[in-house]
C-alpha cells in the first residue's frame, strides 16, 4: 500500500507542475489572442441565436435534448483529449472543460435547433446529415486554422459519424421520455 500512496503522490505533484504549466502557457501566449475572441464569440454568440429562436412551448424537450449532448460532448471530449486523440493549443479558460465553446455552445445549439425545427424522423434525419456535414466538413477544419484545435488521431469523417450517432441517441431518448410524460393537472 505504501508504494501505491508513493506513486499517487508522485503522480498529483507531476499534474500540478502540468496544470501550472499551463496557467503560465495560457496567460502568456492565448488569452486576448484573435483566437481567444473568436472562441470567446463562439461562447456567447450560438446561445444569443438559440434565445432568439427557441420555441417556448417546447423548451422543457428542447434543453432536455441539449442537456444530453451537453453531457455526451463533455464527457467524450474529455476522455479523448485525455488519451491523445486531440488537443486545443488555444483555451477560452485554463482548468476548464478544455472546448467548453464547442462542447457546451456550438453543438448543443446546433442539435436543439434541428431538433425544435424538424420534427419527423425523416426531416431531422436530413437536417442532421446536413449539420454533421458542416460540423464534421466545415467547422472543425475552420477551428484548426484558428488553431482552436489539434487532431492527433482524429479525422474529420469520425467527427462526421459522431455528430450522426449522437443526434439519433439523443433524439431517441427525447422522444421516449415526452411520450411518457403525463402532464400535472393543476385544476
Amino acid at each position: 500500500m505504501d508504494k501505491k500512496l508513493e506513486n499517487m503522490w508522485r503522480i498529483l505533484e507531476i499534474q500540478n507542475k502540468a496544470v501550472q504549466l499551463d496557467i503560465q502557457g495560457w496567460l502568456m501566449y492565448e488569452v486576448f489572442t484573435w483566437s481567444w475572441w473568436v472562441l470567446l464569440a463562439f461562447l456567447i454568440i450560438p446561445w444569443i441565436i438559440w434565445g432568439k429562436l427557441v420555441d417556448k412551448t417546447r423548451m422543457l424537450e428542447v434543453l432536455l435534448l441539449g442537456t444530453i449532448v451537453v453531457i455526451i460532448t463533455l464527457f467524450l471530449d474529455a476522455l479523448g483529449n485525455e488519451i491523445g486523440f486531440w488537443g486545443y493549443p488555444t483555451q477560452l479558460i485554463p482548468l476548464t472543460p478544455e472546448a467548453i465553446e464547442f462542447d457546451m455552445s456550438i453543438i448543443p445549439v446546433g442539435f436543439m435547433l434541428i431538433f425544435q425545427y424538424y420534427r419527423t424522423w425523416a426531416s431531422y434525419a436530413i437536417a442532421l446529415l446536413v449539420m454533421s456535414a458542416i460540423f464534421a466538413f466545415i467547422g472543425e477544419p475552420l477551428t484548426h486554422l484558428i488553431e482552436a484545435v489539434l487532431y492527433l488521431k482524429w479525422t474529420y469523417f469520425y467527427s462526421f459519424v459522431y455528430y450522426i450517432i449522437l443526434g439519433i441517441v439523443t433524439k431517441a431518448i427525447v422522444d421516449k421520455v415526452t411520450s411518457m410524460y403525463v402532464p400535472i393537472n393543476n385544476n
